[in-house]
């Protein structure tokens, strides 16, 4: 899907076609083999411009380094050194796309105009100045752009956190007027669940804008939250496909209405949790509002919450991502005297998600008999009008997805 852009220069203005926003992942640009792959798409598909990941494994070895001298990764030098993979990548695939006669704009996030807030490690973006890449564009050039990383009103380098180079794509798309974002990867699209996990899952062909941001933040790991909302929110079309294959992929949709029958979409998991604690009977400055203002302050994301009162006291129960669990615990210890925590890793949490429970009654009693019916404990809950999460023992994880997968997905209603 292309649209047509009035790009203006000093000496004459033209009208050029916006065509869609590629972006490569990591394991798409993992090796110089597969980088030659990823040219000779570009070549033949023709976009806009081209979003690329750090080299697969790059970010996760700079990290390594970084944590071997200090923790700190709210510092502007943290970003510095975690963004810097992505230059990599840039460099590479310009060098292989002028090879093949194709003139690349290479573009790190100074020059591309991705401005973001000063969170350094998990910045967000404030909006996207298009005026070089489209300049790029009318000059016939194609814009390389490095993902994950941004820049501050200040000129300092910031990174996006996870899932950074998606939500880049999905906000350069917006930013030059693009109406299609393709989402490379080295899977053919978003499944009903993960087929590592469970091996009757199926790719989803179309799937609505909401019930992947659902999926997306229960734990599927092919896109990220944030680019889903971006898309959404600015109506362009997100398809994720196999950088590999020659799989249609899954598209996301504005259309809510389930077809007869379907019930639940797909089952989604995540490790990547834990579970706090928190209870007191002295402090009175110990709510839920002053609790979780502070933990937002500190750019702590919570999902799970629960709140019970008690002789004398108060109980919060909570799950954050296990990256914030640490900051979490520091930050209440710090704030509120005679409070006593606890936190728990040893947890997962499972959802349903489907827009289909919206006229379907007693989803959610169907889940927890299925988890019963499996002596899988259910620790926590969560309900939205197209979700039901709970949070269970780590280590029943797998077998919790296979039951609720055969019980809603490969049986149906």
């Amino acid at each position: 899907m292309a649209t047509k852009s009035m790009l203006s220069s000093n000496s004459s203005s033209q009208i050029i076609t916006i065509g869609p926003v590629f972006k490569f992942g990591g394991t798409s640009m993992g090796t110089i083999e597969r980088i030659e792959h990823v040219a000779e798409l570009c070549l033949k598909l023709k976009p806009s411009a081209v979003v690329v990941s750090a080299m697969s494994g790059e970010t996760n070895r700079l990290v390594s380094l970084a944590s071997e001298i200090s923790n700190r990764i709210d510092v502007p030098e943290y970003d510095m050194l975690v963004a810097s993979g992505e230059q990599v990548s840039v460099s590479l695939l310009s060098l292989a796309l002028r090879k093949r006669g194709i003139e690349p704009c290479p573009m790190l996030a100074p020059t591309a105009g991705i401005l973001t807030d000063s969170q350094f490690s998990r910045a967000s973006i404030l909006k996207v100045k298009g005026d070089a890449i489209k300049t790029a564009l009318e000059k016939g050039q194609l814009p390389i752009i490095a993902g994950f990383q941004g820049v501050t009103e200040d000129g300092r380098l910031t990174s996006l956190g996870r899932g950074g180079s998606d939500t880049s794509a999905v906000a350069i798309a917006a930013g030059i007027g693009a109406k299609e974002c393709i989402i490379y990867t080295d899977v053919d699209g978003v499944f009903t669940t993960d087929p590592r996990i469970c091996k009757d899952a199926r790719i989803i062909r179309t799937i609505n804008y909401e019930e992947m941001l659902e999926m997306a933040s229960q734990g599927s790991k092919v896109l990220h939250i944030r680019s889903v909302q971006l898309a959404a929110k600015w109506g362009i079309r997100l398809v994720v496909r196999n950088t590999f294959s020659n799989d249609e992929g899954t598209e996301m949709s504005t259309i809510d209405t389930p077809i007869e029958g379907e019930v639940v979409s797909g089952v989604a998991a995540t490790q990547n949790e834990a579970w706090i604690q928190a209870g007191s009977s002295k402090n009175q400055k110990f709510n839920l509002a002053n609790v979780f203002t502070i933990l937002a302050q500190k750019g702590v994301n919570v999902d799970i919450i629960t709140q019970s009162e008690h002789e004398g006291g108060m109980k919060i129960n909570f799950t954050v991502s296990q990256p914030d669990a640490k900051l979490a615990m520091e930050t209440l210890k710090s704030e509120f005297t005679d409070l006593k925590l606890i936190l728990r890793e040893d947890v997962s949490k499972i959802s349903i998600v489907g827009v289909g429970m919206r006229t379907h009654a007693g989803v959610a009693a169907r889940m927890f008999q299925t988890l019963a019916e499996q002596n899988i404990d259910i620790l926590l809950v969560t309900t939205s009008e197209i979700k039901v999460g709970c949070l269970i023992p780590r280590e029943k994880m797998n077998q919790a997805v296979q039951a609720l997968h055969k019980e809603f997905i490969s049986f149906g209603l």
